[in-house]
């Protein structure tokens, strides 16, 4: 129930902020100047938007084409609750970039006009629903892009923990080598100072051989 609650307060919270940048107004089309509903979605990209517009477009059975000589798209035959009455034909769509904002634009064409809120407010009512799940949609989207960079530092961050945790193995690897070499190095200290003393003895004992040789000499020469 708690978690129901959160999700419906961020609904809340989504709609409240969308709805407030729907505006009703007459603009220009590939057929004529024609009522339209305008949902500015900040902080966007018009790709990202139309991305998300083509999917969404999907999950009402619409297909999404472009429109010829007209930067529009047309969303034909959408199935949309609430438009029964009006007979909801196509949705005819363009972005266009304002900033940091992406300015939607969108024309219900219903049966015998397009859609306005003084003729059709039921309809009209659906619409902005319609608009404000859309808004939804991109804000998902967008999070999704934000979980997926986060994620991917998350990844270099634990790349780069094996990295330092590689590293440390290989130090106290070396570390380890090197002790062992100490050891053999002083073990091999104590054997040449053996036999250092051992070729010591040899010399002085090989000395004393001389000696004697040579005092045998002096003895045959006198």
């Amino acid at each position: 129930m708690k978690k129901l609650f959160i999700l419906s307060l961020i609904t809340f919270v989504f709609s409240a902020m969308f709805h407030a940048q729907i505006v009703e107004t007459e603009k220009a089309m590939n057929t004529g100047v024609n009522t339209a509903l305008v949902l500015e979605i900040p902080d966007s990209d018009k790709k990202i938007v139309e991305k998300v517009w083509r999917t969404y477009a999907k999950s009402f059975k619409a297909k999404v084409k472009k429109i010829k000589k007209s930067d529009e798209l047309l969303t034909e035959s959408p199935s949309i609750s609430g438009f029964s009455k009006a007979g909801l034909k196509n949705i005819i769509v363009r972005f266009e970039q304002k900033g940091d904002a992406v300015e939607f634009i969108s024309w219900f064409e219903l049966r015998d006009q397009f859609l306005g809120s003084y003729r059709y407010p039921e309809e009209f009512d659906e619409a902005q629903k319609f608009l404000l799940n859309f808004g939804l949609e991109v804000a998902k989207e967008y999070t999704l892009m934000e979980l997926d960079d986060e994620e991917k530092v998350l990844k270099k961050m634990g790349n780069d923990l094996k990295k330092l945790e590689k590293e440390k193995e290989n130090s106290e690897k070396a570390i380890a080598d090197y002790k062992q070499k100490i050891i053999e190095a002083e073990a091999d200290i104590e054997n040449n100072i053996i036999e250092q003393q051992r070729k010591r003895d040899e010399i002085e004992a090989q000395t004393g051989a001389i000696e004697v040789v040579r005092k045998k000499l002096a003895n045959l020469n006198n």
